[in-house]
């Protein structure tokens, strides 16, 4: 089919032809000639490349010229920065394009917003359901890209959003763009959906076993092969220290940057410098780079990661090593796919990766418009392992996909919010709504209604609901707020009662109250290794008096020691240890360091919005400065000085050591003697201020 057959206006035609969109897809075509044309739900199940985000955008343009909006739901926030980016091109029809993936408290969020087009995260999505619902009425459609992460640990979000916007809209058309899973059927039904599945990709992909003894060694051959050719190359391994590692030695061995010196020392010069003071990794990394090779996982930054992707599309570099977190990231395509590591430890053992995943990686080999042909290597030891390699992964079926709902951390806080948002008000109409999801309809919720009274009975207890006349379930102010916050309900109970304690006392400890804020499902913890524990159990008695709970009375579990050890790293940060420090005592590179700060931050606001509600005034301030100690990484002295612009934590600590405390310290200072502690164009925006 050619783009002038497509059943929308010329105007949307000529944005498509004008980025080069000459003949539909097979998978495309498919769309266009189901039901889905005519509005009925959709599930577009195709490999990786095939173009599912334009036949995405086909609906959306039908969409937009029946004056209907659109919401773009992605999983990860750089997939959905790159969709808007995508998207942006139809404001130039006058569409308003809007992306949010920010903070979870939606409920500071104006009453209204202006789109017609919205790209979010699923959880930030989720986050503004609960607080502005009526944002999203006129919405004509709803597409969850991704869809089969419903089995990960992100997916009840994904349900949950779908079953709610079915409900409070009846007439949206829901699409689902998914790669190949093992029981589409399924998902297909419960979405009440037209499946539309194709094994169609626009590049040929050549599934390879080979074998070597030497694992690096086959694969040095592989990459070498590639580059002739002027080829890409993804390698995927299963930790960040072989990503690392691995990088190195091929930046080293393969002479690949010879040909762009220039260009690949000013890349490294970027990459070392996104940090006021590189870490070791940021100078592997940098080294890396001029070598024309990277490494990508979640340690790196975000500007890092940024200057890489961008790199490696433009054919800067050629090499990327990744952990598996980039096969569900941006569209990044390469000529060449290794998957040199086919296990990953969890749960304590090394096991193997789903093929799912395996097809997910390799489904990046070859670039549409620059590869006649994509090549995946997988690299097996002996002739036994190739042959079960082949069996199991380039042969073997791909698994079904599962609701992962039931468990009651998820059940408590998705129940929490259906009743503070008023989407549910009685027991039975709690029951109905989690029949709606694909947990109810895979499981059914027979044998889950005691684990769901279970749960009313907790929130009731905690004094997040209320009945009334025993039949209806009704948010109290605090549990409105808590839902509002997108916390797990435990954790603000868990909050509330050492707070209680810490009011009272007039005791609020930085590390009691950092110990505190690691008292949550939301904040991953850091692991203890074997021979830590006696010198943690020491640091413990030793600061008990710092320590919000009585540690006499407490089950000191391991996961305590894990929330101990994770709080002091925590402190090091705010008491302006750098993330060199950070990174060469605890092996805690920058982009894992952010993350965590980032969750603690979120989670010590949450804490201050509670102690506000219950009264706790002196908590709410504490938690209230703790939040900005926590973005900034700074001592609670450098607050006052840390809200002026262009003033970090490195610079405010300069300025308040050559005696400007404060913003009133500076108004009347002499410009010239705040440009040699800061820089002129710094020191001229402080006198602006």
């Amino acid at each position: 089919m050619h783009i002038n057959d497509l059943p929308i206006s010329e105007r949307f035609r000529q944005i498509f032809i004008s980025e080069g969109i000459g003949e539909l897809y097979p998978p495309q075509e498919l769309l266009v000639k189901s039901d889905a044309i005519n509005g009925r739900n959709a599930l577009l199940s195709t490999p990786t490349a095939s173009g599912k985000t334009f036949a995405a955008e086909i609906l959306m343009a039908k969409k937009l010229e029946d004056g209907k909006k659109v919401v773009y739901v992605v999983p990860l926030r750089a997939l959905a920065y790159e969709k808007y980016l995508d998207f942006m091109k139809y404001e130039k029809l006058g569409y308003r394009v809007k992306i949010e993936m920010g903070e979870m408290d939606s409920s500071k969020y104006r009453y209204e917003l202006d789109f017609d087009i919205l790209v979010t995260t699923a959880e930030k999505c989720d986050s503004i359901l609960r607080s502005r619902p009526n944002w999203f009425e006129n919405t004509g459609i709803l597409i969850m890209d991704e869809i089969h992460l419903i089995a990960s640990d992100r997916g009840p979000v994904y349900e949950i959003l779908i079953s709610k916007f079915r409900k409070l809209f009846k007439n949206i058309q829901i699409l689902g763009l998914s790669a190949t899973i093992g029981n589409p059927e399924e998902l297909s039904e419960w979405l009440d959906a037209e499946l539309i599945e194709s094994q169609w990709r626009p590049v040929k992909l050549l599934e390879n076993v080979v074998i070597g003894e030497n694992k690096n060694e086959k694969l040095k051959e592989i990459v070498k092969e590639s580059l002739s050719n002027n080829g890409l190359t993804l390698i995927f391994v299963n930790s960040r220290r072989s990503a690392e590692s691995l990088a190195e030695k091929l930046g080293e061995n393969l002479n690949i940057g010879y040909k762009n010196v220039g260009e690949l020392k000013n890349l490294g010069e970027k990459i070392l410098h996104t940090l006021s003071s590189p870490t070791e990794q940021c100078k592997r990394l940098s080294k890396c780079v001029r070598n024309g090779v990277a490494f990508h996982h979640a340690g790196i930054t975000n500007k890092q990661r940024i200057l890489i992707e961008d790199a490696f599309k433009n054919s800067l570099l050629k090499i990327i090593v990744a952990t598996p977190t980039l096969a569900a990231g941006v569209n990044l395509p390469s000529r060449t796919v290794i998957v040199r590591d086919l296990t990953r430890y969890g749960s304590g053992k090394l096991r193997y990766i789903p093929v799912l995943e395996y097809k997910q990686q390799i489904g990046r080999a070859g670039r549409p418009k620059y590869d006649k042909i994509g090549m995946a290597f997988l690299i097996a030891r002996n002739e036994s392992e190739r042959d079960f390699f082949v069996e199991k992964y380039i042969n073997g079926e791909i698994e079904p996909i599962y609701s992962v709902l039931g468990v009651e951390p998820v059940l408590r806080f998705h129940i929490l919010a259906s009743i503070a948002s008023n989407f549910t008000i009685t027991e039975d109409s709690v029951f109905e709504f989690f029949k709606s999801t694909f947990f109810g309809y895979q499981y059914g919720i027979e044998g889950f209604e005691n684990i769901i009274r279970n749960i009313l009975n907790k929130l009731e207890g905690w004094g997040f609901i209320k009945k009334e006349k025993n039949i209806f379930l009704l948010p109290t102010e605090l549990g409105g707020r808590v839902s509002e916050l997108y916390i797990d309900p435990k954790t603000a109970f868990n909050y509330i009662s050492i707070l209680r304690t810490a009011e009272k006392e007039h005791r609020f400890p930085t590390l009691g109250l950092l110990e505190m804020l690691c008292d949550a499902i939301e904040i991953p913890l850091v692991g203890v290794k074997k021979g830590e524990e006696s010198s943690i159990w020491n640091d413990i008695v030793e600061n008990s008096e710092d320590i919000l709970r009585d540690i006499n009375d407490f089950d000191l579990s391991f996961k305590f020691l894990e929330r101990f050890k994770t709080a002091r790293i925590l402190q090091l940060w705010i008491e302006e240890a750098s993330e060199e420090f950070i990174y060469k005592h605890y092996n805690i590179p920058p982009g894992v360091l952010y993350q965590k700060t980032k969750i603690a931050e979120w989670l010590a606001y949450s804490a201050s919005e509670i102690s506000r509600i219950l009264g706790l005034k002196k908590s709410s301030i504490e938690m209230g400065k703790m939040e900005i100690r926590l973005k900034n990484g700074i001592k609670e002295e450098l607050i006052p000085l840390i809200g002026i612009k262009g003033v970090g934590r490195v610079r405010a600590r300069k300025l308040f050591n050559r005696g400007y405390k404060k913003v009133s310290d500076l108004k009347n200072a002499d410009v010239k003697e705040i440009a040699k502690i800061v820089g002129k164009k710094t020191a001229e925006k402080i006198m602006q201020f």
